[in-house]
């Protein structure tokens, strides 16, 4: 239930971006609850994966880009992501989430997500997106790009200058395409 407040309060309608679609990195604002915890008082680590869709989900929302998406009938899915634990969350722990597009290649998008308290990374975490249409076809990433003001497209990056987390679930995404 908390979790859908929570994404609720990030699709809230006076969040939501106007003119060109931009993806600018976002800083988006939690607490700890005690329905985030795991038996040995912190943050659970499932726990981790939602906030960081909230996270998204507000970055989307307030470059335009959610309404965007929605308007062509797609929607961003998550393909593959890769998270580290530096130091736990524990209750009422107040700590950001940013967010930033690192470029896309071919097939996603791939994002920086971190978490922060008081300048401090507790997670950080490589995200990559696939977007699909109504029929859930991937939709290329040059239509995504497209839908960008020049200056504001995330960058296309060969497969060669994807490092090495981002390459390895490249070719995990890119392995399960071809199966």
């Amino acid at each position: 239930m908390l979790m859908s407040l929570r994404l609720l309060r990030q699709m809230a309608p006076w969040r939501t971006g106007h003119g060109p679609v931009r993806v600018e990195p976002t800083r988006t604002w939690f607490r700890v609850a005690p329905s985030d915890l795991d038996v040995l008082m912190h943050m659970n680590n499932g726990r981790y994966l939602s906030i960081l869709d909230a996270g998204r989900v507000d970055m989307f929302v307030r470059g335009g880009l959610w309404r965007t998406l929605r308007g062509k009938g797609w929607h961003p899915v998550v393909a593959s992501q890769t998270i580290t634990y530096v130091r736990s969350l524990t209750l009422w722990t107040k700590f950001s989430v940013s967010t930033r597009v690192l470029g896309v290649d071919a097939k996603n998008a791939y994002l920086e997500q971190i978490f922060d308290v008081d300048g401090r990374v507790h997670a950080t975490a490589v995200v990559a997106l696939r977007f699909l249409d109504d029929t859930g076809s991937s939709v290329p990433t040059e239509s995504i790009v497209a839908l960008f003001g020049a200056d504001a497209a995330p960058r296309h990056r060969p497969d060669a200058e994807i490092p090495l987390g981002r390459r390895t679930q490249h070719l995990i995404v890119t392995a399960f395409d071809d199966a």
